[in-house]
């Protein structure tokens, strides 16, 4: 099985909003991650992005590019694709939706030291931390 996930790098004033899950979530609990979820079969890309950054964050976003896409194999019989876009917000405060605790605008630095492992991995992997709007 494989499971569509989509994330957005949202970015203001050369800091990365980044947000914390809740300790109640099944997966990754209190782990602070960028934006977005999975597609839904009705929805491209885009608009499931832009529908995942709405309910999570109250943003209104635009889509800029891709920066990158990648794949994990959760199980066995389990692959998760990911594809992550540059984003930047257009209206909207920040409102985290349930699924998470705490959200923070923060620097490439802090999100370094604070964002889950394999998403730091990931970025550094495919050079997304290294983009002129973070510069």
């Amino acid at each position: 099985m494989i499971t569509l996930i989509v994330k957005g790098m949202i970015i203001r004033d050369k800091k990365i909003l980044i947000i914390k899950r809740h300790r109640n979530q099944k997966v990754v609990p209190g782990e602070w991650e960028m934006v977005g979820g999975k597609v839904g079969m009705e929805e491209n890309l885009e608009e499931g992005l832009l529908r995942e950054i709405k309910e999570e964050t109250n943003l209104d976003c635009s889509i800029e590019r891709l920066l990158y896409a990648t794949d994990h194999n959760i199980k066995e019989d389990k692959k998760v694709v990911i594809l992550v876009y540059l984003c930047s917000p257009l209206t909207g405060e920040v409102v985290i939706s349930h699924e998470h605790e705490e959200y923070r605008w923060v620097e490439k630095k802090e999100f370094r030291e604070i964002v889950y492992t394999q998403i730091v991995n990931d970025l550094d992997r495919y050079g997304a931390l290294e983009i002129e709007e973070l510069k």
